[in-house]
């Protein structure tokens, strides 16, 4: 196959990936925004925001099945691999956690107290008899494995074809800042951010780094990033988090996304 033809394979593949993800999620959001916006009434099955997580899975598995693509088995093989070095698990359920007891002490010193214990990480998104580990399997089943199969599954490693590894993060960043746009216009947790959506857009592109490094140093499996993302989730969607946590969690990935881009920017290497 010509290189020429590749690129239009590839080409092809990114553009029915984000037709596909965009519009998936954005029709589930569409009523509740018109709802939020404008009382229009229109009914909504119980998780709907929830549901929109899966629009990235689809793109991806929409889009494998393209010419040039490794096909549904050879995805899915790789993807959801269980073979990675352990350690990355280790490394993708250790630093939300660190970033969480960070965050922790750091609403006790700011508010005087430590956060509830009985509703620590939970949301009202959700229904109320969901305890904290019911909560976080639904993080996982949701936006962990519905966005990191899109996000890191299939689009991060089809940019990293073209891209170095910082790069291909930092596009998989503006793709996944633009669609989450809706949601600013119906979602409580955005909708009561104002100028901290700077913060959270920053956040969520060096964000992009940390996961890609996981992902490539999983060798491509999303395993750990699900797993990273689920964990993260918890901690600043929770109701409790919209006072210091949230920002405290986003300001640490900041500093360790910033000095990932250093160390991957000099060594230009893939880590293992």
């Amino acid at each position: 196959m010509s290189s020429l033809s590749q690129h239009s394979h590839q080409s092809r593949r990114l553009l029915v990936f984000i037709a596909v993800t965009f519009g998936f999620t954005w029709i589930c959001w569409l009523p509740l925004l018109v709802n939020k916006q404008f009382s229009a009434g229109v009914p909504v099955l119980p998780g709907q925001f929830y549901l929109g997580s899966f629009g990235p899975l689809l793109g991806a598995l929409a889009s494998v099945q393209l010419p040039g693509g490794k096909g549904l088995r050879d995805w899915c093989n790789t993807a959801f691999s269980i073979t990675f070095p352990k350690k990355w698990l280790v490394i993708a359920a250790g630093l939300p956690l660190v970033y969480g007891v960070i965050a922790v002490l750091a609403h006790a010193f700011i508010t005087g107290s430590l956060p509830d214990i009985h509703t620590f990480g939970l949301t009202s998104d959700l229904p109320p008899q969901f305890n904290l580990w019911m909560t976080s399997l639904v993080w996982m089943l949701t936006f962990g494995i519905g966005e990191e199969s899109g996000w890191r599954g299939f689009l991060l490693p089809e940019l990293h074809k073209r891209y170095s590894l910082v790069t291909s993060a930092l596009l998989v960043s503006l793709i996944w800042l633009a669609w989450h746009l809706p949601a600013f216009c119906f979602n409580e947790s955005y909708l009561g951010m104002g100028f901290g959506v700077i913060g959270w857009a920053i956040s969520l592109t060096y964000g992009s780094v940390v996961l890609a490094w996981i992902c490539a140093g999983s060798r491509w499996s999303i395993i750990p990033v699900i797993v990273w993302h689920g964990i993260f989730d918890l901690l600043t969607g929770s109701d409790q988090a919209a006072e210091v946590m949230a920002m405290v969690c986003s300001m640490l990935v900041i500093v360790h996304g910033i000095l990932l881009m250093r160390k991957l920017g000099r060594s230009g290497k893939i880590p293992s």
